[in-house]
């Protein structure tokens, strides 16, 4: 009997005449979206690429052959869910390029939170597996499972974050370390009335955004051999991540410990926050070595120091770091890398290393996992490997501890308009990320002393498939650009990301035979004390795809332009940017690269502050406001938000973690004084809102009451609050609704004056 093709349209239960028809009927009666298919193509596209996470290439045993291990995140669109996958690749590299011999099946590892080989066994593998209330600790060897140990009975979740986050093996291979929540309190029992305290209910407080919900963490030490397990008794006050061992048999560690003070400040993002490097051993017995807001210690290859970053305890929550050392043998610890106010033109010695010309300084929030090259012909020497914002890029930097030279070895391919970052090191190879607005490829590169002394990278790209019909620049933001602006200081630029020409895909935005440029989204960084680099954007690449022009703005106090630049913002968060982002959109619409009656504001969190502002001062240069997350109202920020301390420290007041400063009045008019909400009444453009339920940074109540007042006062304003989700708005709902959203606005928004009045009439 001939098989049936099950998926084939069944002609005997209806004529084909009355199925034609009843076809023909529904297309007449149910329009297709074309627009919302066109949105969700560009969405599809530019999301599903995926993001490096994690990787570190070794050479193999034939010249010119090496083995890639890669992690990534990529989304489900079906499943409304993002996994990490591991995928190990074969190359041969030389010549410049990195050519794909070989690749190994994905495997899902979206259930480890963490895995790590041994330094000293290449062979053994510890992982931590966290899934649906199972945690157990596995140990591998040669792909093969040898040992599994269930510990949800010792602890909580496991810590995986750069945060907590820790994972580290004993010289001896006998021990694990890792980072996780202290065992719950029991909810009744005849020892709940020993303490007060002693009780589920009890409050203890969590470390604000992305670790709501979480007990504070304590280390845990499993024996390998038979699967005991012992929480450390680390000093109290403090909450202990980034362990790991030190050298010698007696299980030394060290680890960074967080200070609770009054209460745990929000730690993802802020770089701060009053931390201090331990030392000690698994017994007890830890001595506090450093203190200050230290983060991401490595130990180096020699085993005689440990290297961390350090950035000022207090006031801006991100800013120029120092890299500091700590000699193990007398606990001495000394700068290697002092914090840049500006940058000079020429090579300098700051602090006894040597820098290269226009060095700004280092602005990492970690250090990567594994950062030591072995340089083949200085196997010696200690060399760092890290990656730095470096103003509106980011750059690969080599530290030689030996020389005390910096050196820089991005963009990989000789073009200015490249972003670069160190995913880990083995041997004398460094596996990075090079990325445009249009793609993100593996590279690899080779290490070597020069003839000079100094460490160089040979690098070696792996092919991207990017997207395409998109240009990218860096445009200065100038002394002329912000005529009439006093105070400018001279440490901003921005990217402007173009649709190269009118497509099909751009038809709704710029269609074919369009007299003049593309509409522009106006998008500066939140913070505002971080960066937009060259990297691929997602929500960028998705726009430039519908044919609309983007315009990222490194205003003063962006990273990566000295610290003197993080300074300057201090106490003029309500104008100082604001002037430079109108000064860099005027620049755009004046050399007619992006059609200035046809421009959308866009930013989140401080960004949807300024835009907020902007809103009420500047009516009619923008032709709508999407605001994701923002703050709007200062002193409700100051008493809700996990890091309330910003709204003193933004604008130039003093602000004690042991001792908080009250929400005096002088101080709320200073803050309502500086608030978007002040200026509400005065708001005449469309605004879309975008909200995290469960926005632990910027609590959404203070946007709801916004919100309120706008539909009150009749204005054009939307809303949409997503549920379960944080500040980042990223999960794969979010993203989705949220494009949709935006784009749906900005088509509205940018229609002409009738369109936008029968829009409004139609909601």
């Amino acid at each position: 009997m001939a098989s049936r093709d099950i998926f084939a349209a069944d002609s005997s239960s209806s004529s084909s005449s009355s199925s034609s028809s009843s076809s023909s009927s529904a297309s007449k009666e149910i329009p297709v979206d074309e627009f919302g298919a066109a949105v969700r193509a560009a969405f599809e596209e530019a999301y599903a690429r995926p993001s490096v996470a994690a990787g570190v290439v070794r050479r193999t045993a034939q010249a010119g052959v090496v083995s890639a291990s890669i992690t990534t995140w990529q989304r489900d669109f079906t499943g409304a869910r993002k996994r990490r996958v591991a995928q190990t690749l074969v190359l041969g590299i030389g010549g410049g390029h990195a050519a794909e011999l070989a690749a190994g099946a994905a495997a899902d590892v979206s259930s480890e939170v963490q895995a790590l080989e041994s330094p000293t066994d290449a062979a053994l593998r510890a992982v931590l597996r966290g899934d649906k209330g199972a945690r157990t600790v596995e140990v591998w060897r040669g792909g093969v499972l040898q040992r599994s140990f269930d510990v949800a009975a010792a602890h909580g979740d496991f810590y995986g974050d750069a945060t907590f986050g820790s994972l580290a093996w004993s010289n001896d291979n006998s021990v694990v370390v890792y980072a996780a929540e202290p065992p719950a309190q029991p909810a009744h029992g005849a020892d709940m009335a020993a303490s007060l305290d002693a009780s589920p209910f009890a409050l203890d407080g969590d470390w604000g955004e992305t670790f709501g919900g979480k007990r504070p963490p304590v280390l845990v030490a499993l024996r390998v051999a038979d699967g005991a397990v012992r929480v450390l008794q680390t000093p109290r006050g403090v909450s202990p991540g980034q362990a790991l061992f030190l050298p010698g048999a007696a299980h030394r560690i060290a680890f960074v410990g967080y200070e609770h003070g009054a209460r745990k400040p929000g730690l993802v993002y802020c770089q701060n926050r009053p931390a201090a490097l331990f030392v000690g051993a698994l017994a007890g017995g830890f001595e506090r070595v450093h203190s200050g807001a230290v983060r991401s210690p490595r130990l180096a290859p020699s085993g005689r120091t440990l290297v961390f970053l350090e950035t000022g305890a207090g006031g801006p929550h991100a800013a120029a770091s120092a890299l500091r050392q700590c000699d193990l043998a007398t606990g001495a610890v000394q700068t290697l890398v002092p914090v840049v106010a500006r940058a000079q033109p020429g090579p300098q010695t700051l602090g006894g290393t040597r820098v290269p010309g226009g060095f700004p300084g280092l602005y990492a929030d970690q250090l990567p996992r594994s950062p030591w090259l072995r340089v083949a012909n200085a196997a010696d020497r200690d060399v760092l490997a890290l990656s730095s914002t470096w103003r509106s890029t980011s750059a690969v930097l080599t530290l030689d501890l030996h020389a005390r030279r910096l050196a820089r070895h991005s963009p990989v391919d000789g073009a200015a308009a490249v972003a670069a970052d160190v995913l880990g090191c083995a041997g004398d190879l460094v596996a990075a990320t090079r990325s445009t607005p249009a793609a993100t490829a593996l590279a690899v590169g080779e290490a070597a002393l020069g003839a000079d002394g100094d460490v160089e990278i040979a690098w070696h790209a792996a092919r991207s498939e990017g997207a395409g019909n998109v240009t990218w620049s860096v445009e200065p933001i100038g002394p002329a650009a912000c005529a009439g602006h006093t105070g400018w200081p001279g440490f901003a630029e921005s990217i402007l990301v173009l649709p190269a020409a009118p497509a099909p895909a751009t038809r709704f935005f710029w269609p074919a035979g369009a007299a003049g440029p593309p509409p522009l989204v106006v998008m500066p960084h939140g913070g505002p004390h971080t960066a937009h680099t060259l990297a691929y954007g997602a929500q960028v690449a998705a726009l430039v795809r519908l044919g609309v022009g983007v315009l990222l703005v490194n205003f003063t106090g962006s990273l990566g332009f000295g610290q003197d630049a993080v300074a300057a913002q201090i106490g003029r968060i309500d104008s100082l940017a604001l002037a430079e982002i109108q000064a860099a959109a005027q620049a755009v619409h004046a050399a007619g690269r992006g059609d200035a009656r046809r421009t959308v504001y866009m930013g989140g969190s401080y960004a949807g502050y300024t835009g907020a502002l902007l809103a009420a001062r500047a009516p009619g240069f923008y032709r709508g406001f999407v605001l994701r997350n923002p703050v709007v109202a200062m002193a409700a920020n100051a008493v809700t938000s996990d890091i309330a301390d910003w709204c003193w420290a933004e604008l130039g007041l003093a602000y004690d973690f042991q001792a908080p400063p009250l929400l005096t009045p002088p101080v709320y008019e200073q803050m309502w004084a500086a608030s978007p909400a002040a200026e509400a009444d005065a708001v005449r453009d469309p605004v879309l809102l975008l909200l995290g339920a469960n926005d632990r940074r910027v609590p959404p109540q203070q946007s709801f009451e916004y919100y309120a007042r706008l539909k009150a006062a009749g204005k054009r304003v939307h809303c949409r609050v997503y549920p379960g989700v944080g500040h980042p708005l990223d999960s794969v709902e979010a993203e989705r609704d949220g494009f949709d959203a935006i784009a749906r606005f900005c088509r509205a928004s940018l229609a002409g004056e009738d369109e936008a009045k029968q829009s409004k009439a139609n909601e």
